[in-house]
Formats: structure tokens, sequence, C-alpha cells
């Protein structure tokens, strides 16, 4: 979760405060190539994203291997 800090401008007495926010830049988080957790060295069409629990990293492969001949897809709960 980002953190969002504000700053309440009280130099005056009267009237009302101002507030002013500020946020990080959409651009940056628009892509996943931007996220520390994606490793997309090898960005191709048709790519796929794997978890690769050696590097704590997402990659992106066009292939899936399997060293039994048994391909086995569990997409998790939701």
């Amino acid at each position: 979760m980002a953190v969002i800090k504000a700053s309440i401008n009280s130099s005056t007495s009267a009237g009302p405060k101002t507030v002013s926010v500020t946020l990080p830049s959409a651009a940056a988080a628009q892509t996943l190539k931007n996220l520390s957790d994606v490793n997309v060295t090898s960005l191709e069409d048709g790519a796929l994203i794997q978890y690769d629990s050696a590097t704590d990293k997402f990659i992106t492969k066009t292939t899936i291997e399997t060293t039994t001949g048994t391909l086995k897809f569990n997409g998790g709960n939701f």
C-alpha cells in the first residue's frame, strides 16, 4: 500500500486551511516491466508470466517445460 502524505498550511487563523496531497507518479506504475519483482529480459509475443521462486521474481516465458511429460495448471483459489 502506498503512503500518501498531506501537509496543512495553517499560517493564518482566518479562512479555510489549505491541504495539499502528493501522489506518486501514475506513469511509472502503468507497465509490468517497471515493477521491481518482474524480470522481462526475454519479453516476446505470446509470453506467459510465471513465478520463479529461485529469484523471487515473476518472469516471462514463451514455453512451458516439463520433465515428467505431465502439465498441471493450478490457477489458485478465487
